[in-house]
């Protein structure tokens, strides 16, 4: 009996030890989320305009050196630079999401790529607008993005290139819009779905494994049925014809961000 009394207390002991060592381990784990070292946030004016670009999802935030930096910026258009989602990707937001802008200025430690300026983003959205969110996988219409039966046709960026993406109007002789091109350097299809899913006002999920940077070409010409450039049939024929990619609208599973809460940041700080 003092032999199995013995073996239960040792064993006993090694559960709370394991258990603590998981419980440190884990604290330690949460005291190390990547975080910038001073970061800055400050309420706009009501009214203020949003700042160019951010319509298309193409506002840079990020400079050498660790730098982070967002002008009369949503916090819901944060929250989707930081999780790399598109604005149907999320669920739950409170209405001051999409309207209360702020000016966010903040430095890593030191050098630091996009990724993990994203990362250390989502800790100051939690420690700063106390959110916290959850994902849920749902089954959502989407426009699918897939390589068609021929090669792509994305190009390897030039050495020195930068990383831009210009949308140059074309005009005719009665200064009327012919087409659009569009034209992209060391850019990933990852960041062009982003922006045409934000025009579209629809999920797009890419599904060509392509994951690097290219160089690219489109140009869009609208016509009398379809005088919008970012008509849907418009984007599929030419990432079809153009960049040799397959687009199709259909049911699909998603991941789906569901803010469970969060708070306004109502001075600076």
């Amino acid at each position: 009996m003092h032999v199995i009394v013995e073996h239960m207390t040792k064993t006993l002991t090694l559960g709370a030890l394991l258990a603590a060592s998981l419980h440190h381990a884990h604290c330690q784990d949460l005291a190390k989320a990547p975080a910038f070292e001073v970061a800055s946030i400050v309420p706009c004016k009501p009214g203020t305009p949003e700042p160019p670009m951010e319509h298309t999802g193409m506002v840079q935030f990020t400079a050498p050196g660790g730098k982070f930096r967002a002008s009369a910026t949503t916090v819901k258009y944060l929250m989707e630079w930081a999780y790399n989602i598109q604005p149907s990707q999320h669920s739950g937001d409170p209405a001051w999401f999409a309207t209360d802008r702020y000016d966010i200025t903040a430095q890593a430690e030191g050098p630091a790529t996009d990724a993990q300026m994203k990362v250390m983003l989502q800790t100051l959205l939690a420690d700063r607008f106390k959110l916290k969110l959850h994902h849920e996988t749902k089954e959502l219409t989407a426009y699918v993005v897939s390589v068609g039966k021929n090669a792509p046709k994305l190009f390897p960026p030039k050495e020195g290139e930068a990383h831009a993406m210009r949308m140059n109007p074309k005009m005719g002789s009665d200064q009327k819009m012919i087409s659009v091109e569009i034209v992209a350097t060391r850019f990933s299809l990852t960041q062009l779905i982003d922006v045409f899913a934000r025009q579209l006002g629809s999920v797009m999920v890419n599904r060509t494994g392509l994951d690097g940077d290219y160089d690219f070409t489109l140009e869009l010409t609208p016509d009398e049925s379809r005088p919008s450039p970012i008509d849907p049939t418009l984007l599929m024929t030419a990432m079809r014809e153009q960049l040799g990619l397959s687009l199709k609208s259909q049911k699909t599973p998603v991941d789906v961000l569901m803010i469970d809460s969060a708070e306004k940041v109502l001075a600076g700080n």
